[in-house]
């Protein structure tokens, strides 16, 4: 079974960049200890506002898709989410 790889993004309520960044470190730290998948988190070039945090070659979806809802929840990410957004995943896999 190929590899999934997941990308999240969504806009972060202005001036909460650095409460969140701090946040989201030990989150992904928990997510890491938890699954052995360490993430990566970046900003949109043209609007430092949407963030979008990137976990690649996750082969047990279930269980990773569990431990990063839980990790949401532990540490309270959808509080810097903008208000009447959303947090969107996407799951890529390879082509071949």
């Amino acid at each position: 079974m190929n590899p999934s790889h997941y990308y999240i993004y969504y806009p972060v309520r202005i001036g909460l960049e650095g409460d969140l960044a701090r946040v989201l470190y030990n989150a992904q730290a928990d997510l890491q200890a938890r699954t052995g998948i360490s993430g990566r988190v970046l900003r949109k070039a043209d609007d430092p506002w949407t963030w979008m945090e990137i976990y690649e070659n996750v082969a047990d979806v279930a269980a990773f898709d569990t431990a990063l809802e839980e990790a949401i929840e532990r540490h309270g990410l959808l509080r810097f989410v903008d208000e009447g957004a959303c947090r969107h995943t996407e799951r890529f896999v390879p082509c071949a």
